[in-house]
């Protein structure tokens, strides 16, 4: 069993608490799991606890940046590898996707149900065309496609950027965003016509159980290519 990190011990002192705490930081950012960490970080902590006894700063001992010091001992471990990290890519995503929905739904919709109204009302309206009772005119269908665009660049923009920002000192990073970047849209331009048929089957009921395995489809197609862009990127070279 691990014992607690050395951070957490309260018998430490407050500067060599906060220093270690920050060598974690770097590990955990880079992916190192908690069993092989903790046990260095113990005998860091003591190197600063014998410091500190000895009137010497943390920063003495270091001899460099917390971040450099982190990225050296990482380096002397074997440590410096690409880690999959799929829990902290999932969950990114995850954040990244409820961003996107967020602004669709507060941004994108009235904007397009505006872009609708002013383009009915510059092109029929002057011109006297009068659509028939529901029925659409056939120039909504560039609008309505325009805005999925916008929401499907959004979508993808908005979750690499939060992957980005959860794995930024990752090994792999920029191959995982790489073939994120292609991947997101090929399990959209997947999945999207699978959700379409379960609709049509369906009726296009917005019943909650229909509606959920829409959304899974085209949630999990996405989260399938993430774990592969990543699996891709830290494959063996």
């Amino acid at each position: 069993m691990i014992s607690p990190l050395p951070s957490q011990d309260r018998s430490l002192p407050e500067d060599v608490r906060r220093v270690v705490a920050r060598v974690q930081r770097e590990w955990r950012l880079l992916g190192v799991p908690r069993a092989l960490r903790d046990v260095v970080a113990r005998d860091v902590a003591a190197d600063l606890h014998d410091a500190y006894r000895e009137g010497r700063t943390p920063e003495s001992v270091l001899g460099t940046s917390v971040r450099e010091f982190a990225a050296d001992v990482a380096r002397e471990n074997g440590w410096l590898v690409a880690w999959p990290m799929y829990g902290r890519l999932l969950a990114a995503a995850g954040a990244g996707a409820g961003l996107a929905v967020a602004a669709g739904l507060v941004l994108l919709l009235p904007l397009t149900a505006w872009s609708l109204e002013v383009a009915a009302a510059a092109l029929l309206g002057r011109a006297g065309v009068r659509a028939a009772a529901g029925e659409d005119p056939s120039w909504y269908l560039p609008i309505v496609l325009g805005s999925y665009v916008v929401f499907g660049v959004g979508f993808v923009a908005a979750v690499l950027g939060c992957v980005r920002w959860a794995l930024r000192s990752a090994v792999g990073l920029t191959r995982t965003l790489r073939a994120g970047a292609l991947g997101l849209p090929a399990s959209a331009a997947l999945s999207l016509p699978v959700a379409v048929w379960v609709g049509h089957v369906s009726g296009f009921s917005t019943s909650p159980p229909v509606v959920l395995t829409e959304c899974g489809l085209v949630l999990g197609a996405a989260a399938v290519a993430l774990v592969t862009a990543r699996a891709w990127a830290v494959r063996p070279l």
